[in-house]
C-alpha cells in the first residue's frame, strides 16, 4: 500500500475554488448564453469555459487521487467525526423534503415510487450520519442511498431526454450520475469493499458538478445539490494522512500487540 503524499488542501482548494469558478459560469451562462427567444447560443463563451474548467478540474482531481493513499479500513476513513454526521443528517432531511415536495406535486407512477424511495434514501442517509457520529456506518442504508439516486438518475433523465437543449440539462445529469457512483463506493467500505481513490474522486467529482448545479433556478434542485454538496464534502473518506506509526522499544508499533504483551502479569 502506498502512503498518502498529501493532505487534504490541495483536493478540497481544486474542489471548491472550481465549484466556485462553475457556480458562476453557470449563471453567467444562464443570462448571456440564450438568445430573446430563450434559445441556446451555440458555442457561447461561458459555456466553453464551463466545459473547459469541468476538463480542468476532473484531470486534476484524478492526478491528486492517485496521491492519497489506499488504505481500505473503515475505521481508517471514517473515524467519529460530529461535523461529517451532522451534516449527513442534515443532508438525510433534505432529501426527505425534495422527495416530499415531488410527491406533493402529483407525479405518475414510476415518479410516486422513486420518490417514496427518496423518503426511505433520505432516512437512510440520516441514519448513517448518526452512526458517523460515533465513527460508525451502514452499509445496507448506504446501499439503499445509492439506490435511490439510481432510480432518480431514472426517472430525471426521462424529462431531460426530451429537451434539445444539452446546456439545460448536462451539469445536473453529470452531478446526478456522480453522485450515485460516490454513494456507491461509500457503501462498499463497511462491507469490505472500499476503494479509497476512486471514493474520494467520485466525491469530489458530485461535490464540484453540484456546485455548478445550485445556479439553476429550481428551488427544490437546488436543495437537493446542496444537500449533496453537504454530504459529499464532509463525508467522504478522510483526507487526513494518517498519523505516522513509531517503532516501540520492544519491536513493532504503537497499537500493535504481541503474545507477549497479552499475558496476564502476576
Amino acid at each position: 500500500m502506498k502512503d498518502q503524499k498529501f493532505g487534504p488542501i490541495p483536493v478540497l482548494l481544486l474542489t471548491l475554488t472550481g465549484g466556485l469558478a462553475g457556480f458562476v459560469l453557470r449563471l453567467m451562462m444562464l443570462t448571456v448564453g440564450y438568445d430573446a427567444q430563450g434559445v441556446q447560443i451555440p458555442g457561447s463563451w461561458p459555456m466553453v469555459s464551463l466545459w473547459v474548467l469541468s476538463g480542468v478540474v476532473l484531470v486534476g482531481l484524478a492526478l491528486l487521487c492517485f496521491g492519497m493513499g489506499a488504505r481500505s479500513g473503515l475505521e481508517e476513513n471514517f473515524q467519529a467525526s460530529p461535523v461529517a454526521g451532522t451534516c449527513a443528517i442534515v443532508a438525510g432531511l433534505a432529501f426527505l423534503v425534495h422527495s416530499l415536495v415531488q410527491l406533493l406535486n402529483n407525479p405518475d407512477l414510476f415518479s410516486m415510487v422513486v420518490y417514496a424511495l427518496g423518503l426511505g434514501g433520505g432516512s437512510a442517509l440520516a441514519y448513517n450520519g448518526y452512526l458517523r457520529l460515533s465513527g460508525k456506518v451502514s452499509g445496507p442504508a448506504g446501499m439503499l442511498v445509492s439506490l435511490y439516486l439510481a432510480a432518480l438518475l431514472i426517472c430525471r433523465f426521462r424529462g431531460w431526454s426530451a429537451d434539445p437543449l444539452l446546456g439545460d440539462y448536462c451539469f445536473q445529469l453529470l452531478a446526478v450520475i456522480a453522485s450515485m457512483v460516490a454513494s456507491y463506493q461509500l457503501a462498499g467500505f463497511p462491507l469490505g469493499k472500499g476503494r479509497r481513490r476512486a471514493s474520494i474522486f467520485w466525491s469530489m467529482t458530485a461535490v464540484f458538478f453540484s456546485c455548478i448545479s445550485l445556479a439553476d433556478p429550481d428551488w427544490t434542485g437546488r436543495l437537493f445539490f446542496a444537500a449533496m454538496v453537504l454530504w459529499q464534502l464532509t463525508g467522504c473518506c478522510s483526507l487526513v494522512r494518517p498519523a505516522p506509526r513509531r517503532r516501540k522499544l520492544g519491536g513493532g508499533f504503537d497499537g500493535e500487540t504481541t503474545a507477549q504483551d497479552g499475558e496476564d502479569t502476576p
